[in-house]
């Protein structure tokens, strides 16, 4: 038996396919989710990168050996594979990607019955099977069948989510899918209730030659020069595996994963207040003071998709939301998704009958500054014990990183990356003097501890 490693960072496995990420390595976690979910079928899907063939073929093999049976989808977006998981109730899943990471990586998502992430619990167990030198085989191998048009019950029931499901005046949306598999989602969606639709990006490339597949404001011009060009109502980014959503408004402007949450927080309460909200501990505090306005409550988790959504399951929460775009809505499911955040998105335009830069501009408006550094995993807890040792009593949070709220100022958080090697730095201010000022503060001890 092997030494078991920590396989699973914040959003599932990630790591440079063809290095770490080999056939081999996709045969273990294959058989290891089969032992894992014994007897269940288990629903397999992928995104569009180079090695994902590869990874599917290597986690088929895994799963068939152990005597489960495989339901192959095919290539698909993240949450539409956890949708066709929830729905049928007595399966699991594995989802081949890499999400945002750039093309030369890949990676494993294991979806629970549930359709949600498995606990940590689950990826202890999965960790300390993964080792093992040799795999029995099953006498009774399983049976591999390629599911035809999976996306269609997931694409039906964002449908049912649209406040009004004939629109009169049709609407235009540009739709930038980043070369990822959102391609199979959002535009067709949208043309199905009746949008306009213009599509940048739209065919599936895992090298991601038209931007990276993060969708960062730096790399969505063309989106912004598309919105104005074609007088459309907003546009929407993905990233690769169709999970994120961050748009951009009639006038060109692009908002933050923050900016989208408060919006959509700010008009699912308005209907239901008193309900709850979950959210990392990096979100802005646009969130908490949204909440309070409409006497909802506000729950702060560690950053990653999975605290998110078990907290919101456990919490029964209506909305989840994190600072990248991420947005959880329990009624279709309690997991980040990209083209359900594009329509709660439309859902306030049509019902507020006003641009998306006017609803923009009513919420609450504070400074965020982020920025990452460089910094081997092996080095990651170092720098983390010497930032909280030198903050001393002026920590407020350690549930993820370390936070200091300043009263009446702000807040920074310093976290090590659970996906990249890297430790990330969030500031923000109520005004742009306090963002400021607390840069220039904070930003020695930073460059100092970690390097610039």
């Amino acid at each position: 038996m092997l030494k078991a490693a920590r396989l699973f960072g914040t959003n599932g496995i990630r790591a440079v396919a063809g290095d770490i990420l080999n056939a081999d390595f996709a045969y273990r976690i294959g058989s290891s989710v089969a032992s894992l979910f014994e007897a269940k079928r288990i629903l397999v899907g992928c995104d569009g990168r180079t090695s994902s063939p590869m990874l599917t073929e290597g986690v088929v093999a895994g799963i068939l050996a152990q005597g489960s049976d495989v339901e192959d989808c095919g290539q698909i977006t993240t949450p539409g594979l956890q949708f066709l998981v929830k729905v049928a109730g007595d399966a699991a899943g594995v989802m081949i990607t890499a999400s945002h990471n750039p093309p030369e990586y890949n990676g494993f998502k294991v979806v629970d019955s549930d359709g949600v992430e498995i606990a940590r619990g689950k990826e202890e167990t999965i960790e300390g099977l993964f080792p093992r030198k040799s795999w029995r085989v099953s006498k009774n191998p399983g049976r591999r069948t390629h599911r035809p048009q999976p996306l269609e019950p997931y694409l039906s029931s964002l449908s049912s989510y649209l406040s009004r499901r004939r629109i009169g005046k049709p609407v235009t949306v540009v739709v930038d899918t980043g070369n990822g598999v959102a391609a199979l989602t959002t535009p067709l969606l949208l043309r199905r209730i009746g949008c306009r639709v213009i599509t940048i990006n739209d065919n599936i490339d895992g090298r991601f030659p038209g931007r990276t597949s993060e969708p960062r404001p730096e790399n969505l011009g063309p989106l912004a020069a598309a919105v104005k060009q074609e007088k459309a109502a907003f546009g929407v980014a993905h990233d690769g595996d169709g999970d994120r959503a961050i748009f951009v408004d009639e006038t060109g402007a692009v908002h933050s994963g923050d900016k989208s949450l408060t919006l959509i927080e700010d008009e699912v309460l308005k209907k239901k207040p008193g309900l709850k909200v979950v959210t990392p501990i990096n979100s802005s505090m646009s969130v908490s003071e949204t909440a309070r306005k409409r006497k909802g409550r506000v729950i702060l988790t560690p950053v990653g998709s999975i605290n998110v959504a078990r907290t919101m399951m456990r919490e029964r929460a209506i909305l989840g939301g994190e600072e990248n775009g991420g947005i959880f809505y329990a009624p279709h499911q309690p997991v980040r998704d990209g083209a359900m955040a594009t329509v709660l998105i439309l859902n306030s335009i049509l019902d507020n009958g006003q641009p998306l830069s006017r609803l923009m501009a009513r919420l609450p408006t504070f400074y965020m500054a982020k920025e990452k550094r460089n910094c081997p995993d092996k080095k990651k807890n170092d720098v983390m014990k010497e930032i909280r040792r030198k903050l001393g009593n002026r920590v407020t949070s350690t549930i993820d990183g370390v936070r200091v709220d300043l009263k009446d100022r702000g807040w920074f958080l310093v976290r090590a990356s659970g996906t990249e090697p890297l430790v990330r730095i969030y500031v923000e201010g109520r005004t742009e003097k306090d963002l400021k000022l607390l840069l220039d503060e904070f930003k020695p001890l930073f460059d100092e501890t970690i390097g610039n």
